[in-house]
């Protein structure tokens, strides 16, 4: 779903994982060390993912982690406000552009000033299922606007995101709304707006997606941001 500084104690989690498809199930835990990546089958790997953090209470993050030879996937966050129930989600496509290997797992924040180490343990398959509709007349959304106050962010700071969208026909359905992270989705956020808190260095791209209901038409939009 790094070799550590010496006498640097951080509290550390073992968190369990499952993946979902068919295809590979995921190598056995190796060394760690980064090298090309994970080996997912013969000539096949992963080396990045994507991960994002939310809370029941409306907290979302995210960041980018490197993926050595383990399966084990180590993430470094701090600056979290304390909770129970956060999940953690780990998510990446391997090099052959269709296996994604992920991971998931909760966890919870006792002090935020302490950074957490988390494990989480990554299985790759090749997705499965088809999808199928009915082909209708529709005018698709359109995105007007998106906007991410303030873009530069500390770590602990929060970006409060907004899109606004029309809808011509105003159907087949209500618009809804939903957000990703570095392309990952963030799950339960629904509303046109989002609070997003830098847990970890970097930059990062927040997307709107819009819907009416017909899938063959969303439109997207992009902002980026930074956490220094």
């Amino acid at each position: 779903m790094q070799a550590k500084p010496a006498l640097v104690l951080l509290p550390f989690l073992l968190l369990g994982v499952a993946g979902c498809g068919q295809g590979h199930p995921s190598p056995p835990a190796g060394g760690g060390e980064l090298g090309q990546g994970l080996l997912v089958s013969p000539g096949v790997t992963i080396s990045t993912a994507t991960y994002t953090i939310t809370h029941p209470n409306g907290f979302a993050s995210a960041g980018t982690v490197a993926i050595g030879e383990s399966a084990d996937v180590s993430v470094v966050v701090s600056q979290i406000p304390i909770g129970q129930g956060y999940e953690l989600v780990v998510s990446g496509t391997a090099s052959d552009g269709v296996t994604v290997c992920d991971g998931t797992a909760t966890f919870d924040v006792t002090d935020p000033s302490v950074p957490l180490t988390l494990v989480v343990h990554l299985e790759c398959a090749v997705p499965s299922g088809d999808l199928s509709f009915e082909a209708a007349v529709n005018i698709c959304p359109v995105i007007d606007d998106l906007t991410a106050s303030p873009v530069n962010l500390k770590l602990g700071g929060v970006a409060s995101l907004s899109v606004v969208a029309h809808d011509s026909d105003s159907g087949p359905s209500a618009l809804a709304y939903s957000w990703t992270v570095n392309g990952v989705t963030l799950p339960n956020k629904i509303a046109p707006t989002l609070s997003f808190t830098c847990s970890s260095l970097g930059p990062v791209t927040l997307g709107a997606r819009v819907t009416d209901g017909d899938p063959a038409c969303p439109d997207t939009a992009t902002v980026n941001v930074s956490c220094e």
